[in-house]
């Protein structure tokens, strides 16, 4: 199997770690040693004690926080050793890997279209991994196969995609519980069931188109307005 260093054990990472172990020889990292030694001893995996220790096996996915990636790579770009970077932070762009890796330290982005609660629940991501450079992108490939559906083209439109999702089903949430507060039946526990299940598993079927004769009336009245 190939081995593979992953870097950032938090929600993304725990889902990832578990989706890869067993289909790449995964060694993983974390700066939080509880955290670290949690998830690895969860999911069987071994954990490294250093960055030094992950960089000798060649390849490694950043899986942590967008603010925590240009330093990571800084202190790979130190250890003067060539490395194969697999970014999946969303909000990092391709020409910023660019200008921050040294000429060792070869970057690419893959990133998810996706959220970790969902994929932890079994729902297949698709993953877009930038076309160039080939190698790498291949390399990628092979990694991220057992993680969900990839599509090559240029990662960085995940940037957008997620955060009109985001934006959209936030704002959709918000005006539904400022909604409900209102009425005589709006308690806390009304409002969450109202979110997370109806809201929630509407858009849900929706994407699936697998709506119900009441939903679908209201998706005719939806686009009529739009003037779809």
């Amino acid at each position: 199997m190939k081995a593979v260093g992953l870097i950032g054990v938090g929600r993304m990472g725990k889902v990832l770690t578990g989706k890869l172990a067993g289909h790449v020889n995964l060694k993983i990292f974390d700066r939080d040693e509880n955290r670290l030694q949690a998830v690895a001893q969860e999911l069987g995996v071994s954990a490294a004690a250093n960055l030094e220790e992950l960089a000798d096996w060649g390849t490694i996915l950043l899986v942590v926080p967008d603010r925590e990636v240009i330093s990571l790579i800084k202190d790979f770009n130190q250890l003067e050793r060539p490395i194969n970077m697999i970014n999946v932070a969303t909000n990092v762009a391709k020409h910023v890997l660019a200008v921050t890796a040294s000429p060792q330290v070869r970057c690419i982005g893959a990133k998810f279209v996706a959220q970790a609660r969902e994929m932890a629940q079994g729902a297949e991501p698709i993953i877009i991994v930038d076309e160039q450079p080939e190698e790498l992108a291949a390399l990628a490939q092979e990694i991220l196969a057992p993680a969900g559906k990839i599509i090559l083209g240029q990662a960085d439109c995940v940037t957008y995609i997620n955060t009109q999702a985001a934006e959209k089903a936030l704002t959709a949430a918000v005006l539904l519980e400022e909604t409900l507060r209102c009425q005589p039946y709006g308690s806390t526990d009304v409002i969450k069931s109202a979110i997370r299940q109806v809201a929630a598993g509407i858009m849900k079927a929706y994407a699936d188109d697998d709506l119900g004769p009441f939903a679908r009336e209201i998706v005719r009245a939806v686009k009529a307005k739009l003037g779809k």
